[in-house]
């Protein structure tokens, strides 16, 4: 592992908590791994309550949870003796000894697996539950990811239908004066035609948002296993933050996100089992009790006449076929190597990921400086020069509605950018399993 060292990774997996989080009802401990973290750092109270409730309710976690307590328990089967053995004969003709006929002989027998090999299956088995744990830590982070993106955009949606309400207002009152015009001979009737139309169109835009809110709710709805529940609509805030180093974000990434601890786990698995493949070369062994009933003779009186008979045995298997044992090692050998080029591939998905936010998280920047701070005013100033020619007669409706649209595709504009800005930021904190504010939250 060029990228990350093993010692890393392992160090990292043992010192998140990865506890099993209870539901929010039982008022039991949370934990505190990578994303119970982030939420930590959500300032609006809503929007943590909801993402707790993610945490606790989400059914990938919880089928995730039973996972890892099956593979608890079978770490804990994995270190007992096998069964003893129990055998009990009847002689239907009794061989006779020289203190009386046998009756009947009990055998009771234990096998003793050589080699180390239940602690070697017991350590397979706990690495199994280790990495279902840094795996419920990842599900959990791409949830709480997925949770607040689409609370965002629930955000974005109900400032855009704000806007396009604000803008019913202002067409309304650009209708009276069409109206008004025309009524003093100074319009035309198509005017107040053409901007009723214009009202009808953000209509159906205001109809489209609200579709899509209610099918984002239900979207956090789902997560959270909930139906028909209200969801409260957070504000867009937009940490403030300041340039960013992504080369420390990447190491960041490296150590914190759950996935690699979890294919270290997996890759350490698989070398638990090549190990204990390998033990299989080793011999076994058995102890055993034998208990003997004999008659008295009849026939003669000799010494310990009817006597029963009382031994100890012990036994050894002898592995000499080795052509199965050889061929476990080398697939379990194959499976580790497979495991690590897959450890490999998802270091580079997380350079990758962490790469395209470092192009992409400026340019939103960029653009959104342009549309809060420069284009406002200049589409402000536009507006308010059309409506004085139009109210003077000097331009027509058509003029007046294309001012009046590039001001509100500017509001528009800003306000998804402010919500793609706060998005981004949001995939960059779930890219590092880390969050990039302080846990008090803030937003510009």
């Amino acid at each position: 592992m060029n990228e990350i060292s093993r010692v890393a990774a392992v160090g990292v997996l043992i010192a998140l908590p990865f506890a099993v989080a209870e539901a929010v009802e039982g008022g039991s401990e949370v934990p505190t791994g990578p994303a119970d973290a982030i939420v930590a750092t959500v300032a609006d109270d809503h929007l943590r309550v909801l993402l707790t409730e993610v945490l606790a309710r989400n059914p990938e976690i919880a089928t995730h949870r039973a996972r890892m307590a099956a593979a608890g328990h079978r770490s804990t089967a994995a270190r007992k003796l096998p069964d003893p053995r129990a055998e009990l004969t009847a002689f239907v003709l009794p061989p006779e000894t020289r203190v009386g006929p046998q009756r009947a002989a009990a055998r009771v027998t234990q096998a003793i697996p050589g080699g180390g090999k239940r602690d070697a299956a017991a350590a397979a088995a706990e690495l199994e539950r280790q990495a279902l744990e840094a795996e419920i830590e990842a599900i959990k982070l791409k949830l709480v990811t997925r949770a607040r993106r689409l609370a965002v955009e629930l955000g974005y949606l109900a400032e855009a239908n704000r806007v396009l309400i604000d803008e019913l207002g202002v067409l309304a009152h650009y209708e009276e004066l069409a109206r008004a015009r025309y009524s003093a001979g100074s319009g035309l009737q198509m005017d107040a035609v053409r901007i009723q139309a214009e009202m009808t169109r953000l209509e159906t835009r205001i109809s489209g948002i609200n579709e899509r809110r209610a099918a984002v709710a239900a979207d956090l709805n789902l997560l959270r296993d909930r139906s028909g529940v209200v969801v409260a609509v957070p504000d867009v805030e937009v940490p403030s933050i300041g340039d960013l180093d992504w080369s420390s974000l990447t190491e960041v990434a490296l150590v914190s996100r759950p996935e690699l601890a979890a294919s270290t786990a997996r890759i350490d698995r698989a070398a638990a089992f090549g190990k204990l493949a390998a033990k299989e070369r080793s011999p076994d062994f058995s102890v055993g009790l034998t208990y003997a009933w004999v008659d008295t003779r009849t026939d003669v009186d000799v010494p310990d006449n009817g006597r029963d008979i009382f031994g100890i045995s012990g036994g050894v298997t002898i592995p000499l076929w080795s052509t199965a044992t050889d061929a476990e090692v080398a697939a379990n050998t194959e499976d580790r190597l497979a495991r690590e080029a897959s450890h490999r591939a998802a270091v580079a998905g997380i350079r990758r990921q962490i790469e395209a936010l470092a192009g992409r998280i400026p340019e939103i920047r960029r653009r959104l400086a342009l549309l809060e701070d420069v284009l406002p005013v200049q589409s402000a100033q536009a507006l308010t020069s059309v409506e004085a020619a139009y109210s003077a007669g000097r331009a027509d409706a058509l003029e007046l509605l294309e001012a009046e649209r590039t001001l509100l595709d500017v509001r528009l504009s800003a306000a998804r950018g402010r919500a793609d800005l706060a998005q981004a930021l949001i995939e960059l904190e779930g890219a590092i399993g880390s969050s990039i504010i302080p846990a008090s939250g803030g937003a510009q």
